[in-house]
């Protein structure tokens, strides 16, 4: 069966949420624990619920059926965080008292997103479920980013990802070249990662 795009609805929330935390042993689950101080990554999936949520960020994505069944998650623009009481409590019950250190941590996240280019169309969230890799599902969502920034008018395209991310192989199968980095030093201590690299694609 072929697979599709749907816009994701209120409903899916909490599964847009899941695809983009990712598997279990996942890279980007164990840097965001580290980030946050939390040893069991597990733990981050109800305030990563909580922020998806709040912040309505399942209205920017589209999921990709196979089968019927959610197989990944594209997500265009920029991704959001509201801190809101929800969030606040959903904080309290994943980090206890160190929650008040979650202000700090979001500002470590800051240091390391690198500054796109004004008026291109972002890649904020692509992922691919774990089950469904190796299929060329992420160059397919990567096609589906471009026709909707052309269909928006823009001109440039941009996403930044971890500087060990596998995936930096298929952005540039797909056109993106690497520009600047965002490292920190901070971050590097808790993550191990130097930071992230931002990819842009310009659309002739």
């Amino acid at each position: 069966m072929e697979p599709i795009f749907r816009k994701a609805t209120a409903e899916d929330s909490d599964l847009v949420a899941d695809l983009v935390f990712g598997e279990t042993d996942g890279e980007g689950r164990r840097v965001a624990a580290a980030v946050f101080g939390i040893s069991d990554s597990e733990r981050l999936r109800p305030l990563l619920r909580h922020a998806w949520r709040d912040a309505e960020n399942w209205r920017q994505s589209e999921l990709l059926l196979v089968g019927g069944e959610p197989a990944g998650v594209l997500q265009g623009g920029s991704s959001s965080m509201k801190i809101t009481p929800g969030l606040v409590l959903a904080a309290i019950r994943t980090m206890g008292l160190r929650a008040i250190r979650m202000p700090a941590r979001l500002r470590i996240m800051d240091r390391v997103a690198p500054k796109k280019p004004d008026g291109a169309y972002i890649i904020s969230e692509i992922h691919v479920s774990e089950e469904h890799r190796g299929q060329g599902l992420g160059a397919l969502m990567m096609a589906r980013a471009e026709e909707q920034a052309r269909a928006g008018g823009h001109a440039v395209m941009a996403l930044h990802t971890r500087t060990n991310n596998p995936a930096r192989s298929l952005y540039e199968r797909c056109g993106f070249e690497a520009g600047d980095e965002a490292t920190d030093a901070e971050f590097e201590r808790l993550t191990g990662v130097r930071g992230n690299v931002l990819y842009v694609k310009r659309l002739g």
